[in-house]
C-alpha cells in the first residue's frame, strides 16, 4: 500500500495543525544535520575568497543540502512547509527569518548599522497564500 493511499488529503486547517505539530521535530532534524550552517556557508561563505551563491527566490540550495543529508524527496514538502510557517519562503529567507543566527543576517545588519545600503539578496517574489 502506498503512502498516498494511507492518508486522506487534509483540509487547510488540518494542514496548519500538522505543520505546527511537526515543526519542533523538523527543526531538530535540520539542526542536527547542520542544515542552517551549510546554507549559510553557500550564501555567505566564511572564506571571502569563495564567491557567495545568490538566492534565486527558490529552495534550490536548501533542496541540494537536504538531499545530500539523505532526506527523502517526500520529506521535503513537510520541511518546506515548516520553513514557510516560520517565514522562510526561499533560501535567503530561511537564514533571515528561520535560523537563529547566520553570517548572512549579521552581515546585512552590520552594513545597515554602518550606514551602507544593504543589498536585497534577490528580487522579491510572490508568496503562497
Amino acid at each position: 500500500m502506498d503512502a498516498g493511499a494511507m492518508f486522506a488529503r487534509m483540509e487547510p486547517d488540518s494542514d496548519d495543525e500538522l505543520i505546527s505539530s511537526i515543526a519542533p521535530d523538523v527543526m531538530k532534524c535540520l539542526g542536527r544535520c547542520g542544515f542552517f550552517e551549510k546554507l549559510d556557508g553557500l550564501l555567505s561563505p566564511e572564506d571571502n575568497s569563495i564567491p557567495a551563491q545568490g538566492c534565486d527566490g527558490t529552495y534550490k540550495l536548501s533542496e541540494s543540502i537536504l538531499i545530500a543529508a539523505r532526506f527523502e524527496r517526500a520529506e521535503l514538502d513537510d520541511i518546506f512547509a515548516v520553513l514557510q510557517s516560520k517565514g522562510g519562503f526561499c533560501d535567503c529567507e530561511v537564514l533571515y527569518n528561520v535560523a537563529e543566527t547566520s553570517r548572512m543576517k549579521a552581515n546585512y545588519w552590520r552594513a545597515r548599522a554602518a550606514g551602507q545600503t544593504a543589498l536585497a539578496p534577490h528580487k522579491p517574489h510572490s508568496r503562497p497564500n
